[in-house]
């Protein structure tokens, strides 16, 4: 079985479960292709990309894919291809697809190649461009599609669900994170499009984060990581570390992670009462990420849903801290009660509430025995439902069934 992922840009150190799903597809027997549409971004990589034997290859940028020369090159007949791809115009003008001539361009230069390495099934991840160029290149008669939703792709106030319903009801079957993001789409997709879609939680490889310590825990150390953007909370996280300054709470805190509000929180923290007690790291390596969970006796993350509507669904910090077992506080966004047990696991506070949050935090620093508690709870759930080895055979077999139903529609054609 010869499966491709089709990705905006890989590898990219924020997406370390679409490296996690991929090696464990590998493991499985899968052999893998990875188209890259953008030339990755020069950041620092994870030791773990060693490990993927997929060669990673980048489509042509800049606008030097020939559309008609692709047309000629892929074996097709041309005349087919030119009115695949007038009919897709016609029905994508309608949905408003600024960019159909480029993404067209795309899916040609992907039927010729797929057609080359013999693909057999096509993964894209996020609702986005990708799934859409992979929808194309179904149309154009290459291989089936499947893609999974994650959370910018279909929370955004700018999201449109007619589009979104012709890309889900076009594919093999549409995978989406946690059991709030289907209740989400299902209740605004067209029935056909609805019927795709699955749950299947991000795996993580639990046994890389849950190796035993040499050295005992930091006491009262809040540690938080992710990209430092809106939905992330790390405003509301700094507003509750402030107030247990002002209450006289002995804590010391770090934040690990980039993004657009770095520059921002960076100089709250420089000016003010929690310089001497925060740290922001900037990005770091899933190895990195491990030695701060190792020593971290807290993990924070307060979610947020932003002023445009986007929002986490599953964090995968919030899985690797529960592996780790760091106990954990959050907010009830997405998917976050699902892997926090709705409390049982970790601790939920309400959005937007630095007050509350605070208070949170405070009593589990107060209190080693409930973090435990909370930890050794985590650790259960997080076995039970999000171990990369079961989710991995789960996908694996549904790139098995579209395989199969292709394969099957093939024969009878001939």
């Amino acid at each position: 079985m010869r499966i491709a992922y089709l990705l905006k840009k890989f590898p990219r150190l924020s997406e370390t479960f679409v490296l996690t799903e991929m090696l464990g597809q590998e493991a499985l027997g899968a052999r893998l292709h990875v188209f890259s549409r953008r030339t990755p971004d020069d950041e620092p990589r994870h030791a773990e990309l060693a490990r993927l034997r997929a060669p990673v290859e980048v489509l042509p940028g800049g606008g030097r894919i020939d559309a008609w020369a692709e047309l000629f090159a892929s074996g097709a007949n041309p005349g087919e291809l030119l009115e695949c791809a007038r009919r897709a115009h016609e029905r994508y003008a309608q949905l408003g697809l600024e960019k159909f001539g480029a993404l067209l361009g795309e899916a040609l230069w992907l039927l010729r190649r797929t057609r080359e390495l013999e693909i057999e099934h096509v993964h894209a991840h996020f609702a986005t461009d990708s799934a859409l160029v992979a929808m194309l290149l179904r149309e154009l008669g290459g291989p089936p599609f499947s893609l999974t939703a994650h959370a910018k792709d279909i929370y955004r106030t700018s999201v449109d669900f007619g589009r979104l319903s012709e890309l889900i009801g076009a594919s093999a079957f549409t995978v989406t994170v946690c059991d709030a993001n289907v209740d989400f789409l299902r209740a605004r997709l067209a029935p056909r499009a609805a019927q795709r879609v699955r749950r299947l939680y991000n795996g993580i490889d639990i046994e890389s984060f849950a190796a035993p310590r040499t050295e005992p825990r930091q006491a009262r150390h809040v540690l938080s990581v992710g990209r430092l953007v809106e939905k992330k909370g790390f405003g509301i996280l700094l507003d509750a570390l402030e107030l247990l300054v002002q209450r006289g709470v002995e804590f010391q805190a770090t934040l690990v992670g980039d993004g657009e509000d770095r520059a921002r929180l960076e100089a709250r923290v420089r000016g003010g009462a929690l310089a001497p007690r925060v740290q922001l790291t900037g990005a770091q390596t899933q190895a990195q990420v491990r030695e701060h969970f190792a020593r971290a006796s807290l993990f924070a993350l307060p979610c947020r849903i932003g002023d445009d509507g986007n929002r986490d669904a599953l964090p995968t910090v919030l899985l690797e801290a529960q592996a780790a077992g760091v106990a954990c506080v959050s907010t009830p966004v997405g998917g976050v009660a699902e892997i926090l047990d709705a409390g049982r696991a970790g601790a939920l506070a309400p959005v937007d509430d630095p007050r509350a949050l605070a208070a949170k935090l405070e009593h589990l620093l107060d209190d080693a025995g409930e973090c435990e508690r909370l930890a050794a709870e985590a650790s259960r759930v997080v076995r039970e439902r999000f171990d990369v080895r079961r989710q991995s055979r789960v996908l694996n077999s549904w790139f098995e069934a579209s395989v199969a139903a292709e394969r099957e529609r093939c024969a009878s054609r001939s």
